[in-house]
């Protein structure tokens, strides 16, 4: 079943995040913005506080006057003068803005919105943005991308894993490409032939002909949360920074010699049709990197940065010196020692909140950077390594309690020696897809990797209304289990009171995207309706763990899947809301797709020994499953 034809995008208020009703959010913009969909004039309305603007993406015009940024929590995007620093224009674009890109002529605009299923087309003229059209492209779209000539943009769309081809005049979907587990990251090549895609949850990369809309070639980078992607002026690299599962317990040994996970700095030549990749480890021993996100190339190729959101700073490698100690097909553990010599190779730019996009100027040096947590743009110098200026986008005058816990959510310093946060395995709130062997099950395995005691990280969304916690569900008070990760899982310093306070706070914002394979009306499918009459069999029986509001009764059972070692007897049933974007399945993941775990381990049979579901009555069950 393919996902059905999504509701049209709303302007996201976040009122449960940020305490605004979407009316005053759009009044605050309407007072900030200039031409467009939105009225210039003073609103009759004027909202106690601004909102938090958010930026998690930004691109920058080809000429380096003009700069967008897709402002996550205020559902807008916001046009910024970069030589007079300030905000230009700022509009409601949608629910959730995730990714952005201004046509090579600097005309035009592009938007997509993660939780709007949509993209926003946009004017820029001078200092006035507007919006032009608006096209729903599929569930949770986030990077965008122009083409070359202008005539057309793509989309990466995370749940149905496509690049969608978008044709701007007028605005229609023109084709889709399937690539790799969740796309994320887009960049078109200089001669516009190629597209890179960086995708986040199989973690590979996909080189695309634009000309035929097909893959040339996928490229496994041994990466994880695969994000912003970059090509070289010169077409012949493509660059991703991202995390690597080294799969070793969490013992704090462990964490600082890089083998429980790490940051990368990935390259591929796009020139050899060959799929193998370069890497540089970025951890130092002691102070590591933490949740690579942004990276850039300067125009030149002079240098190279990468936006750490976990360590709020970001990193810079210049290539003209001497050689960048590049492993192929493969990465040293820690970042090689030669590059912390000081000899101007490789620099940290300290910049606080949480640095995510990044985009060089024309002139080579002056590197921008989207900061979430900060609302800003950060201007750097790449010469002198220093930030020289911040471009306010707009805050509320206090920090409330929510906000500090998400600010704690993204905060590797809380680990041990800085090397994760919350955000590096609940990415975005969800989970990133992995297995880890931490403390939370009682036990680790120190003889190997991948075995024994590995659990998959659990999506964190309605967490506050799915205890107990932990698959063995073990922790009855959510406040004592993030105690237990801070200090266990993350080997790092006990929170404060307040601090998990804050953190339960910001949990209790995250919820699931609406559901694509669900009806706008609500109404099931005939095959989801004959499977949620298997869903409550008696041969299937899912509904006996599976109940209630949330798809799980929060008690422990043991259903076959138990292993020898376990300290805990039995599992606690997840919720089985989105269980179409939940992948891997079972506690350790070792079902890739939802058939595969409900035809293998945890198929009726197994579980109610009443037989095995035909393969029509699991057809049903699964296009049943999809809707909740």
């Amino acid at each position: 079943m393919k996902p059905a034809s999504p509701l049209p995008g709303r302007i996201l208020a976040l009122a449960i995040v940020l305490a605004v009703p979407a009316s005053a959010l759009v009044a605050s913009l309407r007072s900030r913005s200039v031409g467009g969909e939105v009225d210039a004039s003073p609103s009759r309305t004027t909202p106690k506080e601004e909102p938090h603007r958010s930026p998690i993406a930004l691109a920058l015009s080809a000429d380096g006057r003009r700069l967008l940024t897709a402002n996550q929590t205020a559902g807008s995007v916001s046009l910024v003068d970069t030589e007079a620093n300030k905000v230009l224009a700022e509009v409601p674009t949608g629910d959730r803005p995730a990714g952005v890109a201004i046509s090579p002529d600097g005309s035009r605009g592009l938007v997509a919105h993660w939780y709007g299923y949509d993209v926003a087309l946009l004017s820029l003229d001078g200092d006035r943005l507007a919006i032009l059209g608006r096209l729903e492209v599929g569930p949770e779209p986030r990077g965008v991308t122009f083409s070359r000539d202008g005539k057309s943009a793509y989309v990466a769309v995370g749940v149905s894993n496509e690049v969608v081809k978008l044709d701007l005049d007028p605005l229609r979907i023109a084709g889709r490409v399937a690539v790799g587990r969740e796309p994320r990251g887009l960049a078109t090549s200089p001669d516009g032939k190629l597209l890179l895609v960086g995708n986040a949850r199989s973690g590979d990369l996909s080189v695309v002909s634009t000309e035929s809309l097909g893959v040339l070639r996928t490229v496994p980078v041994e990466g994880n949360v695969l994000r912003q992607v970059a090509i070289s002026t010169d077409g012949r690299y493509g660059y991703v920074a991202h995390m690597k599962n080294r799969g070793f317990a969490a013992t704090s040994n462990n964490i600082d010699q890089g083998w429980v996970l790490g940051q990368r700095l990935t390259r591929i030549d796009l020139t050899d049709p060959k799929p193998s990749y370069a890497s540089l480890a970025l951890d130092p021993r002691g102070k590591a990197a933490g949740d690579a996100h942004g990276m850039a190339v300067s125009k030149d190729g002079k240098y190279l940065a990468v936006g750490l959101g976990g360590t709020h700073e970001v990193m810079l490698f210049r290539t003209d010196l001497r050689r960048l100690p590049w492993r192929i097909d493969g990465s040293r553990d820690l970042i090689p020692p030669e590059l912390l010599n000081d000899d101007g190779r490789f620099r940290r730019v300290a910049l606080g909140g949480r640095p995510t996009e990044v985009a060089f100027a024309p002139d080579g040096k002056t590197l921008y950077v989207a900061n979430y947590l900060a609302d800003a743009v950060q201007v750097v110098d790449a010469d002198s390594a220093g930030l020289v200026r911040t471009i306010d986008l707009g805050r509320p005058k206090a920090i409330s309690l929510t906000r500090r816990g998400e600010e704690i959510f993204h905060d590797a310093t809380r680990s041990f020696n800085q090397w994760y946060s919350c955000n590096t395995c609940h990415s975005d709130g969800h989970t990133n897809g992995q297995t880890f062997d931490t403390f939370n099950d009682g036990r680790y395995d120190l003889s190997s990797a991948h075995e024994g005691s590995h659990k998959k990280t659990p999506t964190l969304r309605r967490v506050v209304k799915t205890g107990p916690w932990t698959w063995h569900g073990w922790q009855t008070d959510l406040d004592d289990a993030a105690f237990e990760s801070f200090t266990k899982s993350m080997q790092g310093p006990k929170p404060s009171d307040e601090d998990l306070k804050a953190l339960v706070a910001y949990l209790a914002t995250l919820d699931f995207p609406r559901n694509p394979y669900r009806d706008p009306s609500g109404k099931l499918s005939p095959e989801a309706e004959r499977g949620k009459a298997v869903y409550s069999s008696a041969k299937a029986a899912c509904n006996t763990c599976h109940g209630g509001p949330e798809f799980t009764d929060g008690k422990i059972h043991t259903v076959g899947l138990e292993e020898p070692g376990d300290r805990y007897r039995g599992y606690n049933p997840p919720s089985l809301r989105a269980l179409y974007d939940r992948d891997p399945y079972l506690h350790d993941g070792r079902a890739k797709t939802l058939r595969e775990a409900l035809s293998g381990p945890h198929s009726a049979g197994a579980v109610t020994n009443l037989g095995e579901l035909t393969d029509a009555e699991l057809d049903d069950l699964l296009a049943y499953l999809k809707t909740l």
